[in-house]
């Protein structure tokens, strides 16, 4: 981290998203989900336009598809998604269990998981071609993002939700369904970065969130072929950043205008 002496001002606030757009979008997709049938989860994959996928969450013992009746072994992936996108610009969104997530071609938004109260799960993201966002949520499991070719970023923020459902803003240029948002000055904790000196682990880069009460680490992140990270200061109330890309990159302060200079898409997301 760097001295506070070498840092920007802390960032102004985030301009408010517009509660009552966000909450209808949101609901509706909750009203698709009611209406999934039990028996085809596990496996979900994008189409021929940009879409929202949200993890079933019901590949499980009490799914009768999955777990044949008098059998006692879990024949369940304990709610785990296989999560595919397709070649547009999608948004992917985990949920519960240790989930695998592709966003493949197009310029993607993943979120792992948000649920809060819960067992932390491990997600498995891959960004593929494409300007690609992860956003963690505190309440996550520790991560891998792996992003490939493009300009990634690893977003650390509180992400706005509906019963452990991410929210989505309006329609945006490139993202017809909405982004779901952030608030990342409001963190309960702050990041540093660590490169990887042991090849074996096949990451480049750990980036680990700790708990401002505590100081305690949380939640250690795995990232490959990212560039950026935004999360948010020690002290709390800004957003702080660190290229990737630099042979040592550190956590600086940023004002929330310069966000989106460095990644338009992360600007729709952090309020």
């Amino acid at each position: 981290m760097e001295s506070s002496s070498n840092r920007a001002q802390p960032a102004r606030s985030r301009r408010s998203m517009p509660r009552a757009v966000v909450v209808f979008t949101v609901g509706a997709l909750l009203v698709g989900l009611a209406a999934l049938s039990p028996g085809t989860a596990a496996l979900l994959q994008g189409g021929n336009r940009a879409q929202v996928l949200i993890g079933r969450d019901d590949d499980n013992v009490d799914n009768p598809v999955i777990q044949p009746a008098g059998v006692a072994a879990n024949q369940s992936l304990n709610n785990t998604d296989v999560i595919l996108g397709e070649d547009n610009n999608d948004v992917l969104i985990g949920l519960l269990g240790n989930d695998v997530i592709n966003g493949e071609a197009g310029k993607d938004i993943i979120v792992g998981g948000t649920e809060q109260g819960a067992a932390p799960n491990s997600d498995v993201m891959f960004g593929g071609t494409g300007k690609d966002v992860n956003v963690w949520a505190p309440g996550d499991g520790s991560d891998a993002f792996l992003g490939d070719e493009g300009k990634d970023a690893l977003v650390f923020g509180v992400i706005d939700r509906e019963n452990n459902v991410p929210t989505l803003s309006p329609p945006r240029r490139d993202f017809p369904r909405g982004v779901p948002t952030a608030e990342v000055t409001g963190s309960p904790g702050f990041c540093t970065i660590e490169k990887v000196t042991q090849q074996s682990l096949g990451y480049e880069f750990l980036a680990r969130f700790f708990v401002r009460a505590t100081g305690n680490l949380a939640v250690t992140i795995r990232v490959t072929d990212v560039e950026q990270v935004f999360c948010t200061s020690e002290a709390g109330g800004a957003i702080t950043f660190a290229d990737l890309t630099r042979n040592h990159p550190e956590f600086v302060e940023i004002p929330a205008n310069q966000v989106d200079d460095l990644n338009e898409t992360v600007d729709r997301i952090i309020r």
